[in-house]
């Protein structure tokens, strides 16, 4: 086997040890809140998605509509729509589309630490932010206090659930309402003044559940060990506009994957939920998205299963791509054509047009130019000039052996030629130049 398949085997090997490793490591979670329908971690809400998608009586759907959009919607029929984010920021756009669709009998339930209707709604909130690594260090240290949510039932309603003990982390309940018109409705509070000396309810001793001896529908936050409560503080609010109702929610953490696994306490978000039981629900991302996931061209690829291990696959393909074709490759040496001689067509192509034009005069006199530079440059001696042709023709005898007599007659024979004077003839041209041929061969 040849060392580049070694290679290739090695990297695949140890490709495939390192997926298996990472298969088999713990899962983290993670605690960020994103509120998305994708998100599989506590503070996502896919699960969210699932259970209340599979229960709700009406259809449930979901989308990134804004309530601009949904107020420009043909249908006239009603509907429940359910924004959950950290923070819903609406624009003027937003905010007018919001109460349009509550004066037309639409229902909005805005669960979010912040809303930005304070001005128009006429309220005041508290302010928290929330922290991952708190909540974990209060886990981990063994502070099982929990904050405890007291449902009452009401005696009038015959809609109203029975009385509930729900728990959660102090950390996941931190926002409320302070200040509130009084054309709102409280849902849930917290803080409650000294329910037990009130007369609202009594603890009965299975099941966590309370008797509700209290004529009042709510939901009331207690912590765990406090003698006393304070003056009652609303985590949840109703208000009707119009023929609708806009229903604000400060517990959004509650409204996640966390929240529906958490024992049993689905019941208080199904609870919640049922203010606007009937309608068909609409639940809405389009304020709990960042900048990047709305940009983001490739947002549905990682959306999908099959997508996203269709780009997953298609990125380690172009990694393996570049690592083997990094290495240096022997590459085939080029065969380079030796040029061919074209002197002996050349000298053919000259010897045709002269023989054709019948020339020989002045093929004689191409031979003598190349005759007296070949004299000159060994002999260092002009035959050009005219000089005497017999001292040309002793100095040539003597360096070639020749008869001087010889050279004298080729000399004689010659300098008519190429003055012009007369023309010869093929035989006689073929004489000259074998003469001066013989000579160049005697140097």
């Amino acid at each position: 086997m040849k060392s580049s398949h070694w290679f290739i085997l090695i990297m695949v090997l140890f490709l495939g040890v390192m997926f298996l490793i990472e298969y088999q490591l713990p899962k983290k979670f993670v605690w960020n809140p994103t509120f998305s329908q994708y998100d599989y971690q506590p503070f996502g809400c896919a699960i969210f998605d699932d259970v209340v998608g599979e229960s709700w009586e009406n259809d449930y759907y979901l989308n990134d509509w804004t309530f601009y959009n949904f107020a420009n919607d043909t249908t006239n029929e009603p509907l429940a729509v359910l924004a959950i984010a950290d923070r819903i920021q609406l624009t003027d756009t937003d905010r007018k589309g919001l109460f349009e669709l509550a004066e037309r009998g639409n229902k909005i339930v805005l669960v979010a630490n912040a809303f930005s209707l304070s001005d128009t709604l006429k309220y005041d909130m508290s302010s928290s932010w929330f922290n991952a690594g708190t909540l974990k260090k209060y886990a981990s240290n063994g502070l099982n206090r929990k904050d405890t949510l007291y449902w009452l039932a009401g005696l009038e309603d015959s809609l109203s659930y029975p009385a509930k003990i729900f728990e959660f982390y102090p950390q996941m309940c931190g926002v409320h309402f302070t200040k509130f018109d009084s054309l709102f409705t409280p849902l849930v509070q917290r803080d409650c003044d000294t329910l037990y000396q009130k007369g609202c309810f009594k603890p009965l001793p299975h099941n966590n559940m309370l008797e509700n001896v209290s004529d009042s529908v709510c939901v009331y936050i207690d912590s765990i060990g406090s003698n006393a409560l304070l003056s009652c503080s609303p985590v949840a609010l109703s208000r009707s506009i119009g023929k609708g109702e806009i229903i604000l929610i400060t517990t959004p953490l509650l409204f996640t994957n966390y929240g529906v696994l958490d024992g049993d306490n689905a019941t208080y978000i199904f609870r919640l939920l049922s203010e606007v039981r009937g309608l068909p629900l609409y639940r809405t991302e389009a304020y709990n998205k960042s900048a990047y996931e709305r940009q983001s061209p490739f947002r549905y690829f990682l959306s999908q299963p099959a997508l996203r291990w269709g780009l997953y696959l298609t990125m380690i393909t172009i990694l393996l791509f570049m690592i083997f074709t990094a290495r240096r490759r022997q590459r085939p040496i080029p065969v380079v054509k030796e040029p061919d001689n074209k002197t002996l067509e050349f000298t053919e192509l000259i010897g045709t047009l002269y023989f054709q034009k019948k020339n020989h005069s002045d093929l004689v006199c191409k031979k003598f130019t190349y005759f007296a530079e070949t004299i000159r440059r060994q002999m260092q001696m002009d035959i050009e000039d005219g000089g005497s042709d017999t001292t040309i023709s002793r100095k040539i005898a003597n360096r070639t052996g020749l008869e001087e007599q010889e050279i004298v007659r080729l000399f004689a024979r010659l300098r008519p030629i190429i003055r012009g004077d007369r023309k010869v003839t093929e035989q006689e041209m073929k004489e000259c130049i074998d003469e001066m041929n013989k000579i160049l061969t005697m140097l």
